[in-house]
């Protein structure tokens, strides 16, 4: 029977603005320096690995990739999503997990051999073996971070994977230059999973009793299990390309179209992951407020339209020099992949949101019947456009993503506070700015002399890109104030949701503070007006001024 209420150290904290923009400010504080770091691992390691290598490694993650969307089983987002919860019910959950990472872990293991056999690569065997490894570990700190979220103590999070990711990569660059091939690939991934799952595990505050029995938990676990199926239901859709690829082109194909997925989502994940993190809990205590959650929604998919449209649009535009810099002159071949997934990764930025309501209005059977809709249309899409090559898979990617977003958000919005038309309104000023930035950045591409060396070109994209934007954003009152209050956030100030009267007609910071005065004309019988007492000595206008003289002299 629901009560409404959580155990002790279970309650839910404040949604105040400030503990959101605390939050979203340490999130991406350590999305950030890890996206530093990871960009730094791959230059290095794409200069010291072959893109078959890569490949390889690649076709080992098509499995992974998929089995980690069974991991938790959904239960993570259960205990985040529901109000009333209990030690005995964590606790059940704790060891429905655990149980299922050894589970996990032998089937990833034992599936190896049939990968092998289907990419006709025999090393897949034993590298499905160390990968299994990992799944130990994160099946006993699956529980321990949901806490961790539930709580909002994203300082936590972001601070220990900071560390997990560092020494994790230092790990894979010596092993790399000690000539071990894909191992370093290999030991990266593990050591991360690892690494994270120790420190989470030691930063939750878990208390362990004896666990719920299953009727107690079964609302949970079923909640869990469609959020499960949904996810997976993506992941093999975001997975059927490498698939395919793999499968038809070859693993040199997959290699380039990897590292050209790889290079132009990291950015784009440390803008959405941070917002994400934050939002489900932020917008799940928000339930039962339907004005607050609609306007927190439009106002974090704005903030992402602004933040991460025109890191793509500049992406796009300059994708040969961003290749040759970042991965080298033997993957320039990726750059017409790079700029047909950007049109794709500019669509997801905004439709991944919609999983923001189903998972926070625990509507899971919604959310994995539409992920089987959208499963069957992109892996459709992927098996027409293979016959094209890998250019023709990013292509049917993109178009696959431009015909199913819009009904996503309508089903998505169903028995929510929100309509699909706020997501519309919400990028409108965002999709502006970037054109104006594609229009700058496009300009600069077409007079750099051919000859010019790319770290040179792509310094001149950014700053044409971003004098156009700061250009647009100064034009534009209404827009500047969306990018101000996303900063605010972040710095976990307050915010105005109140933005009229336009700027121009705003009244000053003296008027704002002064409390309104009635005239003392309007009522004969008021008598002379006097002072207050705290306001002896400020700065008075109009017919004050005389009774400020009065004061002062007196």
């Amino acid at each position: 029977m629901s009560t409404g209420l959580a155990d002790a150290g279970l309650e839910r904290s404040a949604t105040s603005g400030k503990k959101v923009g605390h939050g979203l400010k340490w999130t991406m504080v350590g999305e950030w320096l890890g996206y530093v770091l990871q960009i730094i691992t791959i230059a290095i390691l794409s200069r010291q690995l072959t893109p078959e290598i890569f490949g390889v490694m690649a076709m080992a993650l098509t499995l992974t990739v998929i089995v980690d969307q069974l991991r938790s089983l959904g239960l993570s987002q259960a205990v985040i999503q529901r109000e009333d919860l209990t030690w005995p019910q964590v606790n059940a959950l704790f060891w429905i997990n655990a149980a299922f990472g050894v589970l996990l872990a032998g089937v990833v293991a034992a599936t190896g051999p049939l990968l092998a056999a289907f990419y006709d690569e025999p090393q897949l065997t034993e590298i499905c073996v160390v990968l299994g490894v990992s799944y130990l570990f994160a099946g006993l700190a699956t529980q321990h971070g949901a806490l961790l979220n539930r709580s909002m103590d994203f300082k936590k999070l972001a601070s220990r994977n900071m560390i997990a990711r560092f020494v994790s990569s230092l790990a894979a660059i010596a092993a790399a230059f000690a000539g071990l091939g894909v191992w370093a690939l290999v030991l990266q991934q593990v050591l991360y999973v690892v690494l994270s799952a120790v420190f989470v595990w030691l930063a939750a505050d878990m208390r362990f009793t004896r666990p719920a029995p299953l009727r107690d938990t079964l609302h949970l676990v079923w909640f869990g299990s469609q959020v499960m199926l949904s996810n997976l239901l993506h992941s093999i859709s975001r997975q059927a390309d490498n698939i395919i690829i793999g499968r038809v082109l070859g693993a040199g194909a997959l290699g380039l179209y990897t590292r050209a997925y790889a290079l132009l989502t990291l950015p784009l994940r440390q803008i959405k992951n941070p917002i994400s993190a934050v939002m489900v809990p932020t917008l799940s205590a928000l339930q039962g407020e339907p004005r607050r959650y609609r306007r927190a929604y439009s106002r974090a998919i704005n903030g992402l339209a602004h933040a991460g449209m025109p890191a793509v649009i500049v992406l796009a535009v300059a994708a040969p020099q961003v290749i040759e810099v970042f991965l080298g002159s033997q993957w320039t071949q990726a750059a017409t992949i790079f700029q047909l997934l950007a049109l794709t990764s500019l669509i997801q930025l905004i439709s991944t949101t919609a999983g923001w309501l189903f998972v926070t209005f625990g509507r899971g059977a919604a959310a994995a019947t539409w992920a089987a809709v959208n499963a069957v249309g992109t892996i459709g899409a992927f098996l027409i456009g293979v016959q094209w090559g890998v250019e023709g898979v990013a292509a049917a990617y993109t178009i696959s993503q431009v015909v199913l977003t819009w009904p996503g958000f309508i089903v998505a919005c169903r028995n929510t506070p929100v309509r699909p038309a706020d997501a519309l309104v919400a990028v409108l000023r965002p999709l502006a700015v970037s054109a104006a930035v594609l229009a700058a950045a496009a300009g600069m591409q077409y007079v750099l002399p051919e000859s010019w060396p790319a770290p040179t070109g792509l310094i001149l994209i950014l700053v044409a890109a971003g004098l156009a934007w700061l250009a647009a954003l100064i034009a534009w009152p209404r827009a500047r104030d969306e990018v101000v209050d996303l900063y605010l956030t972040i710095r976990g100030r307050k915010v105005r949701h109140d933005r009229q009267p336009p700027r121009h007609r705003r009244t000053s910071r003296l008027q704002r503070r002064t409390p309104p005065r009635t005239d003392h004309r309007v009522d004969p019988g008021a008598g002379p007006r006097r002072l207050r007492a705290d306001r002896v000595g400020q700065r008075v206008h109009g017919p004050d001024r005389a009774d400020r003289r009065r004061v002062h002299a007196s």
